[in-house]
């Protein structure tokens, strides 16, 4: 489960957001003007609470439940994988799961009513009546057949009995409704079959997969070897590889699947449990249900994220999943500024121009077991930090083998901007960057220019700063060069943040004054257009057709 994170919307809920925080390990936000003292702040709810929710955190509001019910409401689609999303009274006398009750919210509302001295305010018939939730078991046990769990709680309320077959503690300690015999059958088993007529079947996770070359054929060689014991595929509690052996992605992608986490070991596994034998491939059955973190580390991972042009509301929820899961962040420091704290969570900034350095280092923590976001503003594939990932990894395939990576898309600044104008790219365009550090000039010149001729709008990042503001002239003598001087031109600076401002002018017109590291750049083709509507704004547009056609 992802840090929870505790919302008071007033300060009269600010102690007992603390005290919630507290008994989850979660973090504190207030609302910006109203409460302060807290780990952050937010000033928009329904784009905070998005967030969170989007990445998975369990939510804690500090306020009237109505004002969490309409704030997720929107977002609501599969119940199965939503998260727990509670509403705490400002004196922490009551605490009411809303949403979530199949992903931990009942046992959170208890735990942390039982920390506050208040009343867990459970609604679930099932809940309430049997101090568990059929269609959720507890971690280290799968449940074969969700869709009946509905049907089977309908059935023990009304009156009928259950009777328990093999061997599940957190079953036998509920308060279901006993009977030797029953009619409902609550099956146990490690063994692959279909489920009892009108009952449900748990598998508890008491498999091990030992991979001596963790690649998804070993993980094909696993599943024809638990087919011929007999036992079910939803056994397996984790997986092991041994230090310093290569990870094929296709492996880590196919256990994440099946919410299973491939562990780093040195050495070898106890051959005490081990129920199957075959090259590259042991087989354990413990005991009872077994816990991945038990032994060894966590496969190292790096994922690399843009965080938006600069509006949290503008930052996917797969980007903001990875900045909340993350052990480690690395990345330009004000980029880091731009990405929410999260106590325990350790940063790594350094200098505009150590791309490569950077990407270095993120992959050596990850090669540590460690969880590692590397942050780009805008899209991290669009000159940012991914291509510089890739370089790293490039140079020296074989160095960090037990590291998985994966790149995240963003929104970019120019998409962010073209959304401010309204469409200047709405037809083919071409982007450029005008920092001549990574490439010479005379290659900027020659692109621009060619770009410029076949009619392309353009959209030009980091078109000048305090060192080079003669570049800038260059360009548009370039620009102007082939194009007419009436070419709609705009000028974004800091979309989406303090400051922000939108210029639109023409090729002819335009001030190179204007244009600072700040700004984004958008030159119109022959085709683009501006125009006012009534209520003074002007928008830009480059039509979807072209003449000619």
């Amino acid at each position: 489960m992802t840090r929870p994170i505790v919302f008071a919307f007033n300060v009269s809920g600010a102690a007992t957001a603390r005290r919630v925080a507290l008994a989850v390990d979660g973090e504190t936000c207030g609302l910006e003007g109203r409460v302060t003292g807290l780990d952050g702040a937010f000033d928009d709810a329904a784009a905070a609470v998005a967030e969170a929710f989007r990445a998975g955190r369990p939510i804690f509001g500090v306020c009237a439940a109505g004002i969490l019910i309409r704030l997720v409401a929107p977002l609501l689609s599969d119940k199965r994988a939503e998260p727990p999303v509670l509403a705490v009274s400002d004196d922490g006398a009551v605490v009411v799961p809303l949403i979530g009750g199949l992903t931990g919210a009942d046992a959170l509302s208890r735990r942390v009513a039982a920390s506050l001295g208040g009343q867990a305010a459970i609604t679930g018939a099932g809940a309430r009546r049997f101090g568990l939730v059929l269609e959720a078991p507890p971690p280290g046990w799968r449940l074969a057949n969700p869709d009946d769990a509905k049907r089977v709680t309908s059935d023990l309320l009304a009156g009928a009995k259950a009777r328990v077959e093999g061997d599940a503690p957190w079953l036998r300690d509920s308060d279901l409704p006993w009977a030797e015999d029953g009619g409902i059958v609550l099956r146990v088993a490690p063994e692959a079959g279909p489920p009892p007529a009108g009952g449900l079947l748990y598998h508890p996770q008491v498999i091990v997969a030992e991979f001596e070359r963790p690649a998804l054929a070993a993980l094909h060689a696993f599943d024809r070897a638990m087919e011929g014991l007999g036992l079910a595929a939803e056994t397996l509690a984790y997986a092991t590889a041994p230090e310093g052996a290569p990870v094929q992605h296709g492996l880590t992608d196919a256990l994440a699947a099946r919410g299973v986490e491939l562990r780093i070991i040195e050495g070898r596994l106890d051959d005490r449990d081990v129920i199957h034998r075959a090259p590259g491939l042991r087989v354990h059955r413990r005991p009872a249900p077994a816990a991945a973190g038990e032994v060894g580390r966590p496969l190292g991972h790096v994922t690399v994220i843009g965080l938006g042009p600069g509006l949290d509301g503008w930052r996917t929820p797969e980007a903001a999943a990875a900045l909340d899961r993350a052990t480690d962040l690395v990345g330009y420091e004000p980029y880091l500024a731009m990405a929410p704290e999260r106590p325990g969570q350790r940063r790594h900034g350094s200098d505009n121009r150590v791309e490569l350095e950077r990407a270095q280092a993120a992959l050596s923590l990850a090669a540590q077991g460690r969880n590692v976001a590397v942050l780009s503003s805008g899209d991290a594939g669009v000159f940012g930090m991914a291509a510089a990932v890739m370089e790293a990894l490039d140079a020296d395939p074989a160095r960090w083998p037990g590291v998985a990576v994966e790149v995240l898309p963003g929104l970019s600044a120019m998409q962010a901007a073209a959304a401010r104008l309204g469409a200047p790219l709405g037809h083919d365009f071409a982007v450029m960057s005008l920092s001549h550090y990574l490439k010479p000039w005379p290659v900027i010149a020659a692109r621009l220019k060619a770009a410029a001729e076949v009619d392309f709008a353009l959209a030009l990042y980091n078109p000048a700063s305090k060192l080079r503001r003669e570049r800038i002239g260059e360009a548009l003598e370039i620009l102007r060069s082939v194009r007419a001087p009436d070419t709609v031109v705009a000028l974004a600076r800091s979309v989406g943040r303090a400051g922000e401002e939108t210029i639109i002018t023409t090729l002819g017109e335009l001030d190179p004054e204007l244009v600072d590291m700040r700004a984004l750049v958008i030159v119109g083709s022959s085709q683009t257009r501006a125009f006012t509507r009534g209520d003074g704004r002007v928008w830009v547009y480059t039509p979807r057709t072209y003449p000619g056609v």
